[in-house]
C-alpha cells in the first residue's frame, strides 16, 4: 500500500466516519442511559449493578485500547473497525435477550471491545494517517459525532415508549448494522495505518531509537497531559450517565430532562464549530488553556443556578455541552500537535489505558457519592474541584511541550 495515499478532508473518508462515530456513540453509549430504569422495573436490579455493567465494559475497551492502537497504527482501520462495528450489532442482539445479570456484564464487555475498536481512537488514527489536513478533518468528523446524544436519547426514548426495551435493543442493532458496520466496510478499504511523513517526535532527538510511546512515556508532559482528561473522561463519563437524575432531582420532568440533555449534542456542535470558524488555526496549547478553565465554571455555574430554575439549566447545558465537546477535539489534535503523528493510535490507546479507573468507575462513584450526600450538590462540587485541577495539568502538560520543543 503506498505511504503517499491521501484523502481529502471534505471527502467520501471523513463524512464516512461521520456516520459511522455518530451511530456508532448513539447505539453502544449514549443509549444506555434510557435502559437503566425500564431494567430495573423489570429484572429487579439496582442502579448500582447496573452501572458497574456499564463500568466493566468500558474498563475492557479501555485494556484492549493499546493493542487496537498498535494493530491500527500498523494496518490501518478497515478490518478491525468493521469487526468492531460487528461485534456491536451482535452485542445489542444479546443484550435485548438478557435476564441474568452475569450474562449483563458478560455482554458489556463485548460492547466495550466494540466500542475500543470501532469509535474514537481507531477513528481518529485512521483520519491522522489518512488525511493530509488532519486537523480540519477531525474537526468535521466531530461536528458530526457531536450529535450522537441528542440522536440517542430521543431515539431510545421514543423506542422504549412504544416498543419495550427489549425490542428497542434489537431497533439499534439494527441502526448498528446499516451504518457503522456498512460505513466501515465501505469506506475504510484503502486506509492504511500511521503517517510516516509526519515529523515523528518534535519533543525528542531519539525518535529512531525507541518506539512512539516509549518516547512520549518519558516525558512529564505525557503524564499531566494524561491526568488533565482522565480528570476530563472521569467527570463526562458520569454526567452522561447521571445527569437525567441531576435534573430530576431539580424538580425536571423525565421528557423535559430528556430534552435538556439532548442540548449536549447541539452545543458540543456549536463549540466546535465556534472553534473552526473563529481560530481556523487553532492551537490546542493555547485553546485548552481558555477551555479547562471554562468548562470548570459551568460545573460551578450547576451549583448555583438553582433559583434561575429551567432557564438556568438550559444555560449550563449549551455552555458544558459545547466545552466538552471542544476539549474533546483538543484532546486529538493535542497529541499530535505535542508529541507528533507517528504511534498516533498507540499513544492514544495508551491515554485511554491510564484513564481506565476514572473513565469507568466514574458512574458506579457517582451513585456511592449520591447515596453518601443524600444527593447529587456534594457530587457536582467534587467535580468542580477535579476540573480545576485537570486546568492545572492541561497547563503543565502545554508548558512542558513548549519547553521540550524550545529545547
Amino acid at each position: 500500500m503506498s505511504t503517499e495515499r491521501r484523502f481529502s478532508p471534505t471527502g467520501s473518508l471523513v463524512w464516512g466516519l461521520a456516520a459511522s462515530q455518530l451511530f456508532g456513540w448513539a447505539t453502544l453509549y449514549y443509549a444506555f442511559t434510557l435502559f437503566v430504569q425500564p431494567m430495573r422495573q423489570e429484572l429487579g436490579w439496582s442502579d448500582t449493578a447496573l452501572n458497574g455493567a456499564l463500568t466493566f465494559g468500558l474498563f475492557i475497551g479501555d485494556l484492549a485500547a493499546i493493542p487496537i492502537g498498535r494493530w491500527v497504527d500498523r494496518r490501518g482501520g478497515h478490518a478491525i473497525m468493521t469487526a468492531g462495528a460487528a461485534l456491536g450489532a451482535l452485542a445489542l442482539v444479546l443484550w435485548s435477550g438478557v435476564h441474568h445479570l452475569v450474562s449483563f456484564y458478560a455482554i458489556w464487555g463485548l460492547i466495550g471491545l466494540a466500542q475500543a475498536s470501532s469509535l474514537i481512537n481507531p477513528a481518529m488514527t485512521v483520519v491522522t494517517a489518512n488525511v493530509t489536513d488532519y486537523r480540519r478533518a477531525i474537526t468535521y468528523v466531530s461536528f458530526v459525532t457531536g450529535l450522537a446524544s441528542s440522536l440517542a436519547w430521543p431515539m431510545a426514548n421514543q423506542l422504549i415508549a412504544a416498543f419495550g426495551w427489549r425490542p428497542a435493543l434489537l431497533a439499534l442493532a439494527i441502526v448498528q448494522i446499516a451504518v457503522p458496520l456498512l460505513v466501515n466496510a465501505i469506506v475504510l478499504r484503502g486506509t492504511r495505518g500511521t503517517r510516516v511523513d509526519h515529523e515523528p517526535m518534535p519533543l525528542g532527538s531519539d525518535a529512531g531509537r525507541a518506539s512512539p510511546l516509549r518516547q512520549v512515556m518519558r516525558l512529564p508532559a505525557f503524564w499531566t497531559f494524561a491526568l488533565a482528561f482522565s480528570i476530563y473522561w472521569f467527570v463526562s463519563a458520569g454526567t452522561t450517565i447521571h445527569m437525567l437524575p441531576i435534573l430530576r432531582e431539580r424538580g425536571i420532568a423525565q421528557d423535559t430532562a430528556v430534552v435538556l440533555v439532548s442540548l449536549y449534542g447541539p452545543a458540543q456542535v456549536f463549540g466546535r464549530m465556534a472553534l473552526f470558524v473563529l481560530v481556523p488555526d487553532f492551537s490546542a496549547r493555547s485553546t485548552g488553556r481558555i477551555m479547562f478553565p471554562l468548562w470548570a465554571f459551568t460545573l460551578l455555574l450547576l451549583l448555583v443556578i438553582k433559583p434561575l430554575g429551567l432557564s438556568g439549566l438550559i444555560i449550563f447545558s449549551m455552555l458544558f455541552g459545547s466545552t466538552m465537546g471542544t476539549l474533546l477535539i483538543l484532546r486529538q489534535t493535542g497529541v499530535v500537535e505535542i508529541f507528533g503523528a507517528r504511534g498516533y493510535g498507540t499513544i492514544t490507546g495508551a491515554l485511554s489505558t491510564v484513564s481506565i479507573l476514572p473513565r469507568t468507575t466514574a458512574p458506579w462513584i457517582f451513585a456511592l457519592m449520591r447515596d453518601s450526600f443524600g444527593g447529587y450538590d456534594g457530587v457536582i462540587a467534587i467535580m468542580f474541584v477535579l476540573t480545576a485541577i485537570g486546568c492545572v495539568a492541561y497547563w503543565s502538560a502545554t508548558r512542558a511541550a513548549q519547553d521540550g520543543a524550545a529545547a
